[in-house]
């Protein structure tokens, strides 16, 4: 089979944010080539870095950035640094965009709606363990945590999957342990496991109440459908179609109103506060000429082969990577800028020091300097060395990986706002909280 008809072919708009990826990832090489830098650094660490530099300096170590008010100087390194983390981002990213097909393709979304529901305390632990130990950070989940969603794992325990893998995996615990005392990875872990069992169980929550998946969350693609409600979700579509694009469980499908339910939480419907149907923006949107997209299209006895669920994997990731490469882009332009106007050396100067030796602070700059996992220890160590106090590094640790600005525009491809709301709010509390309270066991003493 060719791959033009295996693969969709990608809308103008997505050809230009390739062809943008695809400039900016050869930029950064042909930056570090010219220049003798160090290749290592930029794909393990998304680092314009001299070569030669060892130690857990090699981390977070960064040629200087020319802080002036020469405009177009400043804006060609915001670009090159960007470039360098979606060199070392892009690896993860096409990973998670496989990841993400086998789990719409291979993950049989009614099993799991049938066993897990909409979450709660047992589900969200277990999604939490999960995360803590793949070695991922919050921009690279993203492909992932949409193929959850798409596979049937409710929302709550998605969140505490996003939140404990780039907060918590058993090296960053490790590294913590070995360069920041044994205390502070015990209070990682279980800040990181109080903050997303609160953040799993409260989303829980809000699903329940709210069954219908659009409400949530934004990408289009639906999760393979038992063919009972391929069959349904197609009836339906062909008579929203029409005008009105609007009907009741009357008009649309008599006495199958718990099945119109299931369909909203596979995300093919919506209903209005009047108890009136509709098909939401994203699956609408992919309807032609009257006619329903093949994601709602019956497959037959839903008895694929391996092969099928194969080519479907593929054919998933390569979807989710042509709608989220615009969320990418951005994502390494904001880390980019964060770079050049907030280096390291800012961060340190201004949380070290017994002066604004502050829990809250080191929040707020772990919201606003972006630390991918790995790097915040070392980071976490200079301010450590800067007179940085014991909850403060606490909170830097947990805020720094999973709450950047650009790890909450990645976010924001999948999610809704009030779901990046939530998350945000409970994190940065969590944090603050976190490191109070270790401040308060330990004495504010490392």
């Amino acid at each position: 089979m060719a791959l033009s008809k295996l693969f969709r072919k990608p809308s103008r708009k997505e050809y230009l944010y390739i062809v943008l990826v695809a400039a900016a990832y050869l930029s950064a090489l042909l930056f570090v080539y010219i220049n003798g830098l160090s290749f290592s650094a930029l794909f393990r660490y998304g680092l314009l870095q001299p070569p030669g530099i060892t130690g857990e300096e090699a981390r977070f170590a960064a040629i200087e950035t020319p802080l002036s008010w020469n405009i177009p100087l400043v804006l060609a390194f915001i670009y090159l640094k960007g470039s360098a983390v979606l060199v070392e981002l892009f690896q993860y990213w096409v990973i998670g965009m496989f990841l993400a097909g086998i789990l719409v393709a291979f993950v049989p979304w009614e099993e799991v709606k049938r066993k897990m529901g909409f979450g709660g305390l047992k589900a969200s632990l277990l999604a939490a363990t999960a995360g803590a130990v793949i070695p991922i950070c919050s921009c690279g989940i993203v492909p992932v945590l949409a193929g959850m969603v798409k596979a049937g794992i409710p929302l709550g325990p998605t969140m505490a999957f996003l939140i404990a893998a780039p907060m918590l995996n058993i090296p960053a615990v490790f590294i913590t342990a070995t360069v920041l005392g044994v205390p502070l990875a015990i209070g990682r872990i279980l800040g990181t496991f109080f903050i997303a069992l609160t953040v799993g169980m409260v989303i829980s929550s809000m699903q329940q109440r709210q069954r219908f998946l659009r409400r949530f969350i934004k990408t289009g693609i639906t999760p393979a459908l038992p063919p009972e409600l391929q069959q349904l979700a197609f009836r339906v579509a062909m008579k929203l179609s029409g005008n009105p694009s609007r009907k009741t469980t009357e008009e649309l499908a008599p006495g199958e109103e718990e099945e119109l339910m299931r369909l909203g939480e596979a995300g093919v419907l919506d209903r209005d506060e009047e108890g009136r149907w509709f098909l939401p923006p994203a699956a609408a949107a992919a309807h032609v000429g009257g006619t329903a997209a093949c994601f709602v299209l019956p497959e037959g006895s839903g008895q694929e082969t391996f092969r099928e669920k194969a080519i479907k994997a593929l054919q998933t990731g390569w979807d989710f990577f042509l709608q989220l490469n615009y969320y990418l882009l951005l994502a390494v332009l904001i880390a980019g800028a964060i770079k050049v106007l907030i280096p390291t050396e800012v961060v340190v100067n201004l949380v070290g020091g017994q002066r604004l030796d502050s829990v809250l602070l080191a929040s707020l700059v772990a919201v606003l300097a972006y630390v991918c996992t790995y790097v915040e220890v070392p980071t976490a160590l200079a301010l450590v060395h800067k007179g940085m106090g014991a909850g403060a590094t606490l909170a830097y640790l947990l805020g720094g990986p999973g709450l950047s600005l650009p790890a909450i525009v990645m976010l924001s491809a999948v999610f809704r706002k009030k779901i990046i709301v939530l998350y945000v709010a409970v994190s940065f509390i969590g944090c603050v909280l976190a490191g109070v309270l270790f401040n308060l066991f330990r004495g504010g003493i490392i």
